[in-house]
């Protein structure tokens, strides 16, 4: 199991020249074993997950967007604003939204206290970034920022015509897809009513907020065919619940965060206890079980990704299951050519 505490993290300083652009980062996912800007490609995580503190009259960064990379925020504490295309719109703790690519987006702190944002983002391959109020452009890989003169395709490889031009056109970029408004990515979650669940014995019980659905994105669905790279829900057990069997995913990781209460985590043939500040990170081929201490509810953050295909194995019932088709069966082994000759 991956587990780090919030208290045992440092707080790395990001500072631009004047301090305009001015914040402290708890980088979670690189204390998890995650790798800076590198999915499962290589060898990281497929989203990255950090806490940022910005100080009164600080932005975090400047105004961009990514043509790639997915950002989506929880503000934890504080008050600030989002600089979009639309202008500016406020935040406040609780408030949660997200920036797909192509979205221009900024947050500053608009309050006397320090503003804090949990800050959840994917790791695609590649990323490029464009920055509207300097005309800047940058690259992921190789890591270079630049502005753009423009040239013909073959400057460099042929000899051009006077005027510098060759009349060859490349061809023309995809038809970039609708980007919702700020106020249709964005949410409080106090507003949305838990949605209970259990088992037909209520054996396993718990109830939920599904945040990333409530966003809009599509339920374990890849953004190519409308979801999110990633899906957030809060989760609640009330005392002695336990969320889920035992169980292990072949493709999907799992993240807990958990801000209220205490609990216990199962993996393998350990049980660990965990408590608010508490990060535990599943990947594929753990199995694991959350349930909340006895005497006191257990809330928590949990995120994953969406890989295109997962299947799912249980332990205790020697049962395994497919998201899609969804059927849950045990396996009989069979040769690979029985009943084909």
């Amino acid at each position: 199991m991956h587990r780090v505490h919030l208290s045992s993290l440092p707080w790395a300083e990001q500072r631009s020249p004047t301090g305009r652009f001015h914040s402290f980062a708890q980088n979670i996912s690189l204390a998890l074993g995650g790798v800076r800007n590198t999915g499962t490609w290589g060898g990281g995580h497929p989203f990255d997950v950090q806490i940022r503190r910005i100080p009164p009259g600080a932005s975090v960064c400047p105004y961009h967007l990514h043509f790639a990379q997915w950002e989506l925020f929880l503000v934890r504490a504080g008050t600030g604003t989002v600089r979009t295309p639309e202008g500016r719109t406020p935040v406040t703790a609780g408030d949660v939204f997200f920036h797909p690519p192509g979205a221009p987006h900024q947050l500053t702190n608009a309050g006397p206290g320090d503003l804090e944002v949990l800050i959840l983002t994917d790791n695609p391959p590649l990323d490029a970034f464009y920055y509207p109020d300097s005309d800047k452009w940058g690259l992921r890989p190789p890591g270079k920022l630049f502005r753009i003169t423009e040239t013909d395709y073959f400057d460099g490889e042929d000899e051009l015509p006077p005027g510098g031009a060759s009349g060859f056109t490349i061809a023309p970029p995809p038809q970039a897809p609708a980007i919702a408004p700020f106020a249709a990515r964005k949410l409080q979650p106090d507003a949305l009513p838990w949605e209970p669940w259990a088992s037909p014995k209520k054996k396993f019980r718990g109830a939920s907020k599904e945040l990333s659905l409530a966003l809009g994105a599509q339920r374990h669905t890849p953004t190519g065919l409308g979801g999110h790279p990633f899906d957030l829900e809060l989760s609640r057990l009330e005392p002695g619940e336990c969320g889920c069997p035992f169980h292990s995913h072949a493709a999907q990781w799992e993240l807990f965060f958990i801000t209220t209460g205490r609990g216990t985590v199962r993996t393998g043939d350990a049980t660990h206890e965990v408590t608010v500040g508490d990060v535990v990170l599943h990947p594929p081929g753990e199995p694991h079980q959350i349930t909340a201490a006895p005497d006191t509810a257990l809330e928590f953050l949990l995120i994953a990704d969406n890989p295109p295909v997962d299947y799912w194995h249980y332990p205790d019932s020697g049962k395994w299951g497919l998201r899609a088709p969804r059927k849950f069966f045990r396996i009989a082994e069979a040769d690979y050519w029985d009943g084909e000759e």
